[in-house]
């Protein structure tokens, strides 16, 4: 091969390569010449950003609080903890409910809506009887195990809807 040839076989190359590249550009139009996409909505709203995953750590603080055991080393899971008193009234109505054969408690969490440093979600809880009842909770992020307490509001309201 002598190096005529190599060099008129370079420059054919060249040439159809920039024949190709511009060929391209003149075929596809500049992005900034393309109209504009506006989304379209019927009088429906627009999705929000979805809540990070908050489904386990608020499931694991509701097991926590329904499992067995003193509530006095539950306080963790309880904003603002939870007072002797009070401890030893949680205790005597969760042995109650034991008895009555209301434990284990399952539960299932929908619509989690969180707002910063709080959390609120349907919570159904389904006793080892068969009966359910869902409630909204509200949770707050604290120095639990989970991360997250449930709100003394929310633990009341529970309080007042079991007894």
């Amino acid at each position: 091969m002598t190096l005529k040839t190599l060099v008129t076989g370079v420059a054919a190359a060249a040439l159809v390569g920039g024949a190709a590249a511009g060929v391209t550009s003149i075929a596809f139009p500049a992005v900034s010449s393309a109209p504009a996409v506006q989304p379209v909505v019927w009088d429906i709203p627009m999705p929000q950003a979805p809540a990070p995953d908050l489904q386990t750590p608020l499931l694991q603080t509701l097991q926590a609080l329904a499992g067995g055991g003193s509530f006095s080393g539950k306080a963790p899971f309880l904003q603002g903890g939870i007072g002797r008193i009070e401890g030893i009234a949680a205790d005597r109505a969760y042995n109650k409910a034991a008895a009555e054969g209301k434990f284990p408690l399952t539960f299932d969490i929908a619509n989690i809506d969180q707002q910063g440093g709080v959390a609120s979600a349907d919570v159904t809880a389904t006793s080892a009887l068969g009966t359910t009842a869902t409630q909204n909770v509200q949770f707050v992020a604290g120095p639990s195990p989970s991360g997250w307490q449930i709100s003394k509001t929310s633990a009341l309201d529970l309080l007042s809807a079991a007894g």
